[in-house]
């Protein structure tokens, strides 16, 4: 009330020996007739209460006659004015990455990573991928995350049969590993995760020909998940 910025006198003027008074666009008129005042309208309350949800996608700042709508760190705003994109300092070189590092974005954020390859154990014959996966806070489950799936080159007889599993890493409960077709396997989200936090799963796929052990790919998937849920 006492801040000159949210509360303001109203523009009066008599006709026909009548007061007539208003306010600005975004106040309204409160008081008596002979002690009115303009007061601002507080957009942002005013839409939760109205409609029961959020005008903005993350915080919405009320100022005098209006409302502007705000992002967080690493996030810039749409042109709709309401919602939020995360920022890709990878792609636009606002990183600090060292040489022999790569810049992976994130939600909000980015990493440097320099993943390194494990040793090879006897004469197994097995490939390794690293592979960096972002996602909101709260993303609504079931949700395929990665798949897995096997090729043959030409003019070798690709494996018969294929069998998938969750490796070391895993939170217990939160993934599993199902089989989509033959050849494919897809790992699948099945517990939301709040966010800010960070887990990491080894998905791995072994072949076989004529019920012999021909080959191991495992894929190292690291997950951030974002604090917010956009």
């Amino acid at each position: 009330m006492n801040d000159p910025a949210f509360s303001r006198k109203p523009r009066c003027a008599k006709v026909d020996r009548a007061q007539h008074c208003s306010c600005d666009a975004g106040f309204h008129m409160s008081g008596t007739s002979d002690n009115s005042i303009c007061q601002d309208v507080n957009e942002c309350e005013v839409y939760k209460h109205e409609h029961g949800g959020k005008l903005c996608v993350h915080t919405c700042v009320n100022i005098p006659g209006s409302y502007h709508c705000s992002c967080p760190s690493g996030y810039k705003l749409l042109p709709d004015g309401r919602s939020c994109e995360d920022v890709d300092e990878c792609l636009t070189q606002q990183h600090n990455c060292t040489p022999g590092t790569t810049c992976i974005n994130s939600g909000g954020g980015f990493q440097c990573v320099n993943p390194e390859c494990p040793r090879s154990h006897g004469y197994i014959s097995y490939t390794v991928s690293f592979h960096y996966l972002s996602l909101p806070s709260q993303l609504q489950t079931p949700a395929t995350l990665f798949r897995m799936a096997t090729a043959a080159p030409p003019g070798r007889a690709g494996p018969d049969s294929l069998r998938f599993g969750i490796g070391a890493g895993s939170a217990k409960g939160t993934f599993v590993m199902q089989r989509s077709d033959r050849q494919t396997g897809e790992l699948i989200l099945v517990q939301r995760l709040r966010g800010p936090r960070e887990l990491a799963v080894d998905v791995d796929m072994s072949e076989y020909a004529d019920r012999a052990f021909q080959a191991k790919h495992v894929a190292k998937v690291h997950i951030t998940v974002s604090p917010y849920d956009f």
